[in-house]
């Protein structure tokens, strides 16, 4: 018999068999908010897609961190970035201006961005001298332009504000600091129009 455990505030309870549920349900333990797992499940789950006589939550309410999305195409706008998953998200959505990134996917790119073009800048002056061509910082410019616009686009979604905002980068100072600003902006905790 299957072995199920069940999450409320973050605390973790189980083993149980998934008979005794119907008690928790009637004492108000297992509710809407509650997520379930079993070996049979990849993800914790939401109690009212398993259990009988759990109400699903309102649309407006968060799911738990905990629970990743059902759909494994979607990115999950909450996940936390580092340095090396920023690079490979920043290659793997290479094109894609549609959909949101977060503050860590953006600015660790942007750390990533600084070191190797730092990197590449010594290996140029190494091999060029001080006062030869950029040659590899310019093809890493070249490489990065369009991933960068759509870094920029996918961060302006985040925050629910049109990807276009990103021709403000063209009015020197005051669109750079409104830029700058939007970019640090927390983003919209719930999806929104853009994903």
């Amino acid at each position: 018999m299957a072995q199920w455990y069940y999450v409320n505030a973050g605390v973790e309870t189980g083993p149980i068999d998934k008979a005794a549920f119907a008690d928790l349900v009637q004492r108000g333990v297992v509710g809407s908010h509650t997520l379930v797992w079993t070996d049979t499940l990849e993800h914790w789950e939401p109690a009212h897609r398993h259990i009988d006589g759990v109400t699903p939550p309102r649309p407006d309410v968060p799911t738990s961190p905990a629970y990743a999305p059902a759909d494994d195409s979607a990115e999950d706008y909450r996940r936390k970035s580092g340095l090396g998953d920023a690079f490979r998200q920043f290659f793997h959505r290479y094109a894609q201006f549609g959909g949101r990134s977060n503050r860590g996917a953006f600015w660790f790119w942007q750390l990533d961005n600084f070191l190797i073009g730092l990197a590449l800048g010594i290996v140029d002056a190494a091999l060029f001298g001080s006062n030869g061509a950029s040659l590899l910082d310019g093809l890493w410019v070249l490489v990065t332009i369009i991933p960068s616009f759509a870094l920029s686009a996918r961060r302006l979604h985040d925050i629910d504000k049109s990807g276009w905002w990103i021709l403000l980068s063209f009015i020197p100072l005051i669109g750079w600091i409104v830029l700058l600003v939007w970019y640090c902006r927390a983003p919209d905790p719930q999806p929104n129009r853009f994903g």
